[in-house]
Parts: structure tokens; C-alpha cells; sequence
């Protein structure tokens, strides 16, 4: 490999992919309204859970205990006005005591229906806790609490922290379309079948593909990480970051190969950018997406730098994510040059 033709070849590309206004202009979009939008929102997240009680029979520990752990408490009225309430979504959940709650030991828990299961379950820890410091005795209710995952204990994310991995990981899929273009042009235009009547070989071409795609990827990445997250674990977000450009140059090549010009492209480049962006969901509302999406190779990127940024995850604790993405993208795009190959000698 002629280390002198990559070079120029990395720079014909390079100007290649500034001369296309649409492309250039998406990438500084892309990252000017993440850092907008990461900016407007908070940077703090509440962690109080208010407590709706309303009781039939009267109250005096319990209120004491939750004023002095520095918890809110709504007093219900009525049941109905604790379901209300919960609907509302204006109380975390609420507590009914009947009026023989002493003689019967039962409670009710009127919890949202929307509500994870975890919650659930802690809003019934909690419940029995309050029970118990109340009248000195525990609830005659089996119950066993285990912590599956990460603890989110004192730990929660506000908004603003838990889009940093998010639009990181935009800002890597979306460059998809970038390089895509680039060898679809060159195979169109017959570029390509005139730069190898030189002494320049597909593998060179190849090789200059990949460096503008860490160019054009991984640059803007690590720009936006920098200004949102300092260095803080830079190191392991930088790994990520690089893997993530790896599997977008693979889905680059793959769609480039295919495409015949830029609309198949820009119908490829969707469907493949629609579906690769479902894992972050999972980011943004923990739960809201079963098992099913680790099938979805994006699902790693994602999830390794959200573990990485907002719970000081190391390279070890991710080494599943980092196998499964060495893994992916090797068989990407070995797939993605093979049909480039073919259609090279198809021509």
C-alpha cells in the first residue's frame, strides 16, 4: 500500500464531501442543535417522591418520620381524591389506612398504571416501612426486593446528562449518509474505474474511505463530548466513539455499494437510520423496550457510552458491548467490500 496515494486520495475525498453543501451542512447542524438543545436543558433532576396519605384512622408518627427525611406528603381528603391526585400524576403514589387497618394489618397502594415495576415494588417497600413505624409492627406480606442492573438509587440522571450518549450517538450514525454518497459518486461518475487505470489500488481506495470516515465521524463526536463532559473517562468514551465510527464506516460501505444514486441512498440511509436509533430510546425511558433491542448492533454503542458518561462504567465492565461491535462491524463490512468488489468487476 502506497502510503502517498492514500493521502491523496484522503484529500480529494475530503474536498469531495465539503463540496456537498447538504452533507456539511447536516453535520455542523447536527452538532450546533445537540449543544443547543444540551444547554437549555436542566442540569439538575429532582429526587423527591411526595407521598399522597390519606387515613381513616389517626396518623401521628408516620407524618413526623417523613417531614424529617425530607419528604413531601400530601394529605388526601378522600380515597377518591388520592386516585385523582396519582392520576394526575401530582403524587408519586398514595396510601390508604382503612379504619380498622390495626384489626385487618392491610393497606391499599393506589399507584399510576404507567408506573415501572421496580417503582411498584419500592412503593410497597416503602409502604410497609411506614406501617411498621407507625404501629410497631410489620405487615403480614411476604416480599423479597432484588436489584436488578444498575442501582439508580441516588443516582438519577437529569435530562440534559442522559442525551450527552444520545446525540454522541447521532452525530455517529448520521455520518452514515456522508460516506455512503462518496463511493456511490465515484461508482456513478466512474470515478473509481479511472483512479485504478492508475498505480492505485482498491485497497488504497478503501483505506482513504475509512480515514475520512473517522474524519467526518469522529471529529464532531468527540468535539460535542468534549464540550458537554469534559475529559471526565475520556478514555473508555473515546474507545466507544472509535468503534462507533468502525460500524458506521461498515454501514457506509455497505449502503454505498448498493446505492445507485443519492435517493436510494437517502431510502437506505433511513431505514437503516431509523432502526439503529430505536436502542436509544431505551436512554431516554430505562424499561420502555424489552430484551428484544440488544438485537439491534446500535444498541451497543449506545448503551456503552451511557454506562461510560452518566455511570463511570471502565472498559471492563463494557467488554460484551466492545466484543459484540468488533464482531458486528468486521462482518459488515466484509460484506460491504465484497459487493463493492463485484460490482467494480461487474462493470
Amino acid at each position: 500500500m502506497n502510503l502517498k496515494n492514500v493521502l491523496t486520495l484522503t484529500k480529494k475525498d475530503l474536498t469531495l464531501f465539503f463540496k456537498n453543501r447538504f452533507f456539511s451542512f447536516i453535520t455542523i447542524l447536527g452538532l450546533v442543535a445537540y449543544l443547543i438543545i444540551y444547554f437549555a436543558l436542566p442540569k439538575t433532576q429532582e429526587d423527591k417522591v411526595k407521598i399522597g396519605i390519606y387515613s381513616e384512622t389517626p396518623l401521628s408518627k408516620i407524618y413526623f418520620f417523613l417531614e424529617t427525611h425530607n419528604t413531601d406528603v400530601y394529605k388526601g381528603v378522600s380515597i377518591e381524591n388520592l386516585r385523582d391526585k396519582v392520576e394526575k400524576g401530582e403524587i408519586s403514589f398514595g396510601i390508604y389506612f382503612p379504619k380498622d387497618v390495626q384489626q385487618d394489618k392491610k393497606i391499599k397502594l393506589i399507584i399510576n398504571a404507567n408506573t415501572e415495576e421496580e417503582m411498584k415494588e419500592a412503593y410497597e417497600y416503602i409502604a410497609k416501612e411506614l406501617f411498621h413505624t407507625e404501629f410497631g409492627y410489620f405487615l403480614n406480606i411476604e416480599s423479597e426486593n432484588e436489584i436488578i442492573g444498575v442501582d439508580l438509587v441516588g443516582k438519577q440522571i437529569p435530562p440534559s446528562k442522559r442525551l450527552i450518549p444520545i446525540f454522541a450517538f447521532f452525530l455517529i450514525i448520521t455520518e452514515t449518509f456522508g460516506l455512503a454518497n462518496l463511493i456511490s459518486e465515484e461508482l456513478e461518475n466512474k470515478t473509481i474505474f479511472a483512479l485504478l487505470s492508475t498505480p492505485t489500488t482498491v485497497s488504497e481506495i478503501f483505506f482513504s474511505k475509512g480515514i475520512i470516515g473517522l474524519i467526518i465521524t469522529l471529529i464532531p463526536s468527540i468535539l460535542f463530548i468534549l464540550i458537554t463532559n469534559g475529559f471526565k473517562n475520556f478514555l473508555p468514551i473515546f474507545v466507544m466513539l472509535f468503534l462507533g465510527t468502525l460500524f458506521t464506516i461498515s454501514i457506509g460501505f455497505l449502503i454505498g455499494s448498493i446505492a445507485k444514486d443519492i435517493m436510494s441512498i437517502i431510502g437506505y440511509g433511513f431505514l437503516i437510520f431509523i432502526i439503529f436509533l430505536i436502542p436509544s430510546f431505551n436512554i431516554l425511558a430505562p424499561g420502555s423496550l424489552t430484551s428484544w433491542v440488544k438485537t439491534i448492533p446500535s444498541y451497543y454503542i449506545a448503551d456503552g457510552l451511557h454506562k461510560i458518561i452518566n455511570f463511570g462504567s471502565t472498559l471492563k465492565d463494557i467488554n460484551f458491548n466492545i466484543l459484540i461491535l468488533i464482531i458486528t462491524q468486521g462482518i459488515l463490512f466484509l460484506i460491504g467490500s465484497l459487493i463493492l468488489k463485484r460490482r467494480l468487476i461487474w462493470a
